[in-house]
């Protein structure tokens, strides 16, 4: 594998792992709060969905 391929499959991956990330924070309704903003648990919804698609991207690059 080239530098290039493995660069994607490494972003593919942190990608995937966002993305994750970002649902089980979703389901399990973890508060986050930034200063004096609460974070809706929508915006972790539509993260989720960019970085999915983000790491399908990169996975689809490596073909």
């Amino acid at each position: 594998m080239d530098s290039k391929k493995t660069a994607l499959n490494v972003a593919g991956v942190i990608f995937l792992l966002v993305a994750i990330l970002h649902l089980v924070r979703s389901i399990f309704r973890v508060s986050v709060v930034i200063g004096d903003f609460s974070v809706p648990s929508s915006y972790s919804i539509v993260a989720a969905v960019v970085a999915f698609l983000l790491s399908l991207w990169m996975f689809r690059s490596l073909k």
